[in-house]
């Protein structure tokens, strides 16, 4: 089978130009699919495996909602107590960060342990907000491992408009 690069055309097989003819274009379409393959196997190649996150710094996946009045903004932060968290309101936007670990004391060598993974977890995540919001009225709330944090947004300045005089 010959893949097309336009998919409307779908499959078709490669003896579709018959067995004594062959398509000029053929070979620029097996270049295509060489070429497609390599490109997604470089991808992959530079993409880490989650079970490898033991030092990397991951992103919590979020919802930024907006209410009219204000940005609720959602986040995954499972496994994570409220004093490890840190969440911060800048000029930009939200900044949600945070770490656990796990400490490993000499009663842990006898506990049964085969492998442990867990023991030190570090996230970032930094949320561009379209509007300036009121700092001193976010409100936040962790509950069953979901970050809530509701933004006010700030009254939009007001337009002072001033004539100005012709020389």
């Amino acid at each position: 089978m010959i893949r097309r690069k336009d998919r409307r055309e779908g499959l078709v097989t490669s003896d579709y130009w018959g067995p004594s003819m062959v398509s000029p274009w053929s070979l620029l379409t097996d270049m295509d699919r060489i070429f497609d393959d390599f490109r997604s196997e470089w991808e992959t190649m530079f993409v880490m495996p989650q079970t490898m996150t033991t030092d990397m710094i991951r992103q919590p996946l979020i919802d930024l909602v907006d209410n009219g009045k204000d940005f609720l903004v959602t986040a995954e932060i499972p496994g994570i107590k409220k004093d490890d968290l840190r969440i911060e309101v800048t000029e930009r936007g939200l900044e949600i960060s945070g770490e656990t670990q796990v400490d490993e004391k000499k009663e842990d060598k006898g506990s049964g342990y085969i492998r442990r993974e867990r023991r030190f977890s570090k996230f970032y995540r930094s949320v561009p907000l379209p509007e300036n919001v009121r700092m001193d009225k976010v409100e936040a709330e962790l509950k069953d491992g979901v970050l809530f944090v509701r933004l006010p947004k700030a009254a939009p300045p007001e337009k002072k408009a001033r004539k100005v005089a012709i020389k």
